[in-house]
């Protein structure tokens, strides 16, 4: 489960990097949101906050993805504060599946969307939050041991003394 964790670690880190590299990102989110990015394809009950929030605000929305997803991998990544990372993936991912449309079912004529990486991302962070062994090897099991009473929280299991 460990190697779950870092995978998905990896995959924030990979989206918040690339985004760090392109220095026009929050000007080329705010541009694609102007032109109705995104916004068209929300569900109805995310479109309004999309139209009311995101699109006022879209470079700021845009650095707080951005940092998001960076924070996401380097937590993933080391194991620290675990629960509470893969709660934000959570979160995040659901975010950008709704500002995809959603997942939807094929017509037969295409693939269908129900599978997105936004929901398989999803439903791993779910697992990972119940998974003692996802928080093998991190900062959060070091922790667990110097602070036995931390030990449910940070890595699910009640630590030996």
């Amino acid at each position: 489960m460990v190697w779950v964790r870092v995978l998905v670690g990896a995959v924030w880190l990979n989206g918040g990097i690339e985004k760090l590299l392109n220095p026009d990102f929050p000007r080329q989110f705010a541009d694609s949101l102007a032109a109705g990015g995104f916004v068209s394809q929300a569900p109805p009950f995310f479109r309004g906050f999309m139209q009311g929030t995101v699109v006022p605000n879209a470079e700021l929305f845009a650095q707080i993805v951005r940092a998001g997803e960076l924070t996401l991998g380097i937590a993933l990544l080391l194991g620290f504060l675990t629960n509470l990372a893969a709660v934000g993936s959570i979160v995040l991912s659901s975010m950008i599946l709704l500002s995809a449309g959603g997942v939807r079912l094929g017509t037969g004529l295409g693939a269908p969307e129900f599978i997105t990486i936004n929901v398989l991302v999803a439903l791993i962070s779910l697992v990972i939050i119940f998974s003692p062994a996802a928080k093998r090897l991190s900062v959060d099991a070091g922790l667990a041991r110097r602070s036995p009473g931390l030990s449910p929280l940070l890595v699910n299991r009640r630590e030996r003394t």
